[in-house]
């Protein structure tokens, strides 16, 4: 007989039946669903609400002019998704799209291309941005509701912890505002999107599931190849005689796009996937530009773009234009590849010295937060992925330690549009993400559950459950080395 999952809590229910197909029983599967996660459909309504009032209303109101938000990337990447509805998967490494990751997010929005196009509407394209694209309507909704789902998969991670609501919450609305700006703003709501998965696949990961681990993991990589600088350590952490599987199941879906584009378009693919150009006199420059290598701008052409002015005040978020010649654009440098090598160094220590589930998740972070340590160019959205899970985690703490690192990345996302000398941009920066991954270290203050009777926890399954993981994987030491004391 099929046990049928509890929808609070997706575990076997204590009296297993038959499975009924009664419409009433679908009603209270969708009825718990909404309560359960009520707090990310609110924000998801509020990011879509606030996303399409800024676009409208932003430019109007406050410079005075009648034109709307220009997300000059979000045009690249929209003319990216109608090469793919044409079936050139190549031509979305062309140059002029700025595309410079992986070919996830034009995929995705392929359909939205198609209809666009069918509907006669209105597109910009770098660098001739119009003052009222149409087809605004069709991709801006698109890119808020994607943005938008690193929302619910924060709440799932959050109540994989068994937080309390009020805390469960709060990690929704914070999520939430950092999730806004990477599509309301920049247009590349990727950079939100690849944590929904590397969410997921984290919580899949604390419930020992490596097949939907593999995965999940796959299609945060196909996103953002950022992402992939966490695989050796989830290698590392992966079962015995698992992780040939494990590393194919990751890599699948990433090698066969990047492959078919590599084929339609190889020098324009190395170009935008290896290269990666990008332009420090629009972006943050870093110390580590100093040392990055340049790659010519073959046109010199014009981009649009956000920035800020001295003031946060009607001047917040403006739209400027900036002439690119020949040579100003860089690569990522000796920078990024210390980043790879302290990403491979941390696997390698994993791997000898297993380490228990929370401990992993925190290195990942850890991880993540190290772009803004590393990277020759910086933009704000960067920010954004590292953040998302940090916040998670240091929900599992004290008030007081979940309180000071949340102010404590606001004041750095913020601080982060400000245009400065390079040492004075990116010293606040670093120090900031470096307090707000020790206010996250697991272990150093109780969890926010809502079982107060509860001494220890075993995460992601009832704790009479056996583990269905062989080998030497992070289940084996999660009881020896993580157990959570209740305050």
């Amino acid at each position: 007989m099929d046990s049928v999952l509890d929808p609070l809590t997706d575990r076997p229910a204590a009296s297993a039946g038959p499975v009924s197909a009664h419409p009433v029983d679908a009603r209270a599967h969708v009825v718990a669903l909404l309560r359960r996660r009520w707090v990310p459909i609110v924000m998801t309504v509020a990011i879509l609400v606030a996303g399409m009032v800024f676009e409208f209303a932003w430019i109007p109101l406050v410079y005075h002019q009648s034109r709307w938000f220009a997300q000059g990337d979000m045009w690249g990447m929209f003319r990216a998704a109608h090469y793919v509805g044409w079936g050139d998967l190549g031509g979305i490494y062309t140059t002029g799209n700025g595309v410079v990751t992986f070919p996830g997010l034009p995929v995705l929005l392929a359909p939205v291309a198609m209809l666009s196009g069918a509907l006669n509407l209105t597109e910009s394209y770098n660098p001739m941005l119009l003052a009222h694209p149409t087809a605004v309507f069709l991709l801006l909704p698109a890119e808020l509701l994607m943005a938008s789902t690193v929302v619910f998969a924060a709440d799932a991670l959050a109540e994989e912890f068994e937080m309390s609501k009020g805390r469960r919450a709060w990690v929704c609305v914070l999520v939430g505002l950092l999730a806004w700006p990477t599509a309301a703003l920049w247009g590349h709501a990727e950079d939100a999107l690849v944590m929904t998965f590397a969410l997921l696949a984290m919580r899949a990961m604390l419930r020992a599931h490596w097949v939907r681990t593999g995965w999940l993991l796959g299609l945060a990589i196909v996103f953002q190849p950022l992402i992939a600088l966490v695989f050796p350590l989830f290698l590392a952490a992966s079962p015995r005689g698992q992780r040939l599987l494990f590393t194919a199941r990751c890599a699948a879906l990433s090698a066969f796009t990047v492959g078919v584009c590599f084929l339609g378009d190889p020098s324009g693919t190395y170009r935008s996937l290896v290269q990666q150009p990008t332009p420090p006199s629009l972006n943050h420059a870093t110390p580590w530009v100093a040392l990055a290598p340049t790659v010519p701008n073959p046109a010199g052409l014009q981009r649009v773009g956000s920035t800020t002015s001295p003031s946060l005040g009607h001047g917040a978020f403006g739209a400027v234009t900036t002439a690119f010649h020949p040579g100003v654009n860089v690569s990522g440098g000796p920078g990024r590849m210390l980043y790879i090598l302290a990403a491979v160094l941390v696997a390698v220590y994993v791997w000898c010295r297993p380490q228990p589930p929370l401990r992993i998740l925190w290195l990942a972070a850890g991880i993540l937060a190290a772009r803004c340590a590393f990277e020759a160019v910086m933009t704000p959205y960067y920010l954004v992925p590292p953040l998302v899970l940090l916040v998670v985690l240091a929900g599992r703490q004290s008030g007081r330690r979940f309180a000071l690192a949340a102010v404590i990345g606001a004041a750095a996302s913020i601080y982060s549009y400000y245009h400065l000398n390079e040492w004075v941009w990116w010293l606040p920066i670093v120090a900031a993400m470096a307090a707000v991954l020790a206010l996250a270290y697991p272990g150093t203050g109780p969890v926010e559950c809502d079982d107060a009777e509860s001494g220890s926890v075993e995460f992601g399954r009832p704790r009479s459950a056996p583990v269905d993981d062989p080998g030497g994987s992070i289940a084996d030491v999660v009881t020896r080395e993580e157990s959570v004391t209740v305050g």
